[in-house]
């Protein structure tokens, strides 16, 4: 059975959510979801959904491109909901360079890892462009102390072994089945059976040969594959690896 240990199933960027719930719920393969918020209104809502689901568990957090929507001095309501059994991370938090207000969005980060490190929860990084931004502020300014995984991992070998020295964890979706993933697939490789994660970012990023549709948790049969062809593993291999190192860094998923 499978872990998506990252995906967005609300209310904000799905229309029909109850089908995909339902999808999840009806889906022998699958194990577990870990539902990632990207604002306050979603993180309540991955809670909610993740009370009255089994197979679903809840990360709470303010995403870098919707921190206009949740002033700063609010943002110690997370520490509520962090203190529920089904809140296993503090995410989807990070830096997008596709804004300009990168420091603002330190800021909004660098408060959030502190949350989760009062909390003892690991934290999900988005880093669009800014896995070096990323790092600067671990090392000046708040660093995770209960673990961390980069999800959807854009390919920089330089901060893969900073990642790796840290025994924080890397996360592949479904661009890792594009032909453009040349640098992912390095990666691949590269990174040690330990530390590293499956998810789907669903309802974003299909997998081949899916491309362009909405995705949904089960499409991460075509990731694992993939890692399973790169790795040159079997597919039940990496199956079991990408559950352990779930269940170890998630300490609460139970």
């Amino acid at each position: 059975m499978i872990i998506d240990s990252h995906m967005h199933i609300n209310r904000k960027v799905l229309e029909d959510e109850e089908k995909y719930i339902n999808a999840i719920n009806n889906n022998p393969d699958i194990e577990k979801v870990i539902n990632a918020g990207l604002d306050m209104e979603t993180s309540n809502e991955t809670l909610n959904i993740a009370n009255s689901n089994a197979k679903f568990f809840s990360s709470v957090g303010i995403h870098p491109l919707y921190i206009d929507m949740v002033p700063l001095k609010t943002i110690d309501s997370l520490y509520a909901l962090a203190s529920n059994p089904k809140v296993v991370a503090i995410g989807e938090i990070g830096l997008d360079n596709t804004k300009s207000n990168l420091d603002e969005q330190k800021e909004y980060l660098i408060r959030q890892i502190i949350i989760a490190n009062d909390m003892h929860l690991p934290v999900i990084i988005h880093a669009n462009n800014t896995n070096k931004l990323v790092r600067e502020i671990f090392a000046r300014d708040a660093k995770p102390k209960y673990g961390c995984v980069f999800h959807c991992f854009q390919p920089d070998l330089e901060v893969l072994k900073y990642l790796i020295d840290n025994n924080f964890y890397i996360s592949f979706a479904g661009r890792i089945t594009y032909k453009t993933a040349k640098k992912s697939l390095e990666v691949a490789k590269t990174v040690p059976d330990d530390l590293f994660l499956v998810e789907t970012d669903s309802p974003y990023i299909a997998p081949e040969p899916l491309k362009g549709k909405i995705n949904e948790t089960a499409n991460i049969k075509y990731i694992i594959a993939k890692l399973a062809e790169v790795r040159q593993c079997s597919y039940e291999e990496v199956e079991r690896i990408t559950n352990e190192n779930a269940k170890r860094l998630f300490r609460k998923m139970k």
